[in-house]
């Protein structure tokens, strides 16, 4: 469902170098358990919980059942590093806020500032790895979000999945197999305006092509339906990861990456090379990034907004 924010509008005022995504960074990490929280969401247009709605993951993935499900209520906490950990950035550019929330009485605000690269890049931790990780959270930008100054310009929302290696394989090096890879989801201006609607990007470190632009636009490989990104709407956003399978020490070509957007899919890829090593270079991490440009920054202060992060943890949602 995509919702016109109404009286949830996105606020316009201010609020107060791609480095190593793969760095064990300073802010306080804690374990997966303490972040735990039980039971479903009751917001508006939540997809969990919902009598007859149609669950499209367990049907286009594998539907495995998960070993748990995990999900975050961001009212039960007072600060955003007590779920997360940050590896790049600025703990600054990340707070609980109050207002807009999807649900509840709490979401998160990320802000990257004007002629900034970095917001921050975040990490929800999984202690023993996974081979598959199915992740739903709510997103917004800000409603006077822009993207000018340049003919295609790209910020990065959410790290997907991401295997972290101290050498930065997992955004920004050469992966191997052994030392790291990621997935990322990005909003670009790519085929758009500066000022929207936008479209998306699945951005993607792997041992065939260590940056690979996926602009989820129709007609580009991959892309099952084109969406239209608004600023000052909540989208809710669903992905699965998949890591490849191995045999006789080699990378098979059957990783996958898939996005849904308000329940419809939108980008399929099964074709992906992350790892030789099943037991060590696997998903590490998941969690909100802001992270504008490359050799370009922000034009302006940005805000975007995170609610109802949901994972299904070695499967797909039950």
């Amino acid at each position: 469902m995509v919702l016109e924010m109404a009286n949830r509008n996105c606020p316009k005022s201010d609020a107060e170098s791609e480095g190593n995504a793969a760095e064990r960074g300073s802010s306080a990490g804690i374990s997966r358990r303490k972040a735990l929280q039980v039971g479903g969401f009751v917001g508006v247009g939540s997809l969990l919980g919902i009598p007859g709605a149609t669950n499209d993951v367990a049907a286009s993935a594998d539907g495995s059942e998960p070993k748990e499900e995990i999900y975050l209520n961001y009212d039960g906490y007072d600060s955003w590093d007590e779920i997360y950990r940050m590896s790049n950035g600025s703990g600054d550019n990340l707070s609980l806020v109050s207002s807009p929330t999807y649900s509840g009485d709490s979401s998160l605000q990320l802000a990257v500032q004007e002629d900034e690269h970095w917001g921050i890049s975040t990490h929800y931790e999984f202690d023993d790895g996974l081979l598959e990780l199915n992740t739903r959270v709510t997103f917004a930008l800000n409603s006077n979000w822009d993207m000018s100054g340049r003919s295609v310009a790209n910020c990065r929302l959410w790290n997907c999945a991401m295997a972290l290696d101290p050498d930065g394989n997992s955004g920004g090096g050469e992966p191997d197999g052994t030392n790291g890879w990621s997935n990322r989801m990005y909003v670009s201006s790519k085929g758009t305006t500066s000022d929207g609607p936008y479209n998306l990007l699945s951005y993607t470190y792997h041992m065939d092509k260590s940056q690979d632009h996926d602009y989820i636009i129709d007609g580009n490989d991959y892309v099952v339906k084109e969406v239209d990104i608004h600023p000052g709407r909540w989208y809710e956003f669903e992905y699965y990861v998949r890591v490849n399978t191995v045999s006789n020490g080699e990378a098979n070509n059957d990783g996958v990456v898939k996005y849904w957007l308000d329940d419809d899919l939108i980008y399929d890829r099964q074709d992906l090379r992350f790892t030789v090593d099943l037991d060590e270079n696997i998903i590490d991490s998941n969690g909100p990034v802001g992270h504008y440009g490359g050799g370009y920054t922000a034009p302006q202060n940005l805000y975007a907004y995170y609610d109802e992060h949901a994972m299904a943890l070695d499967g797909t949602f039950s």
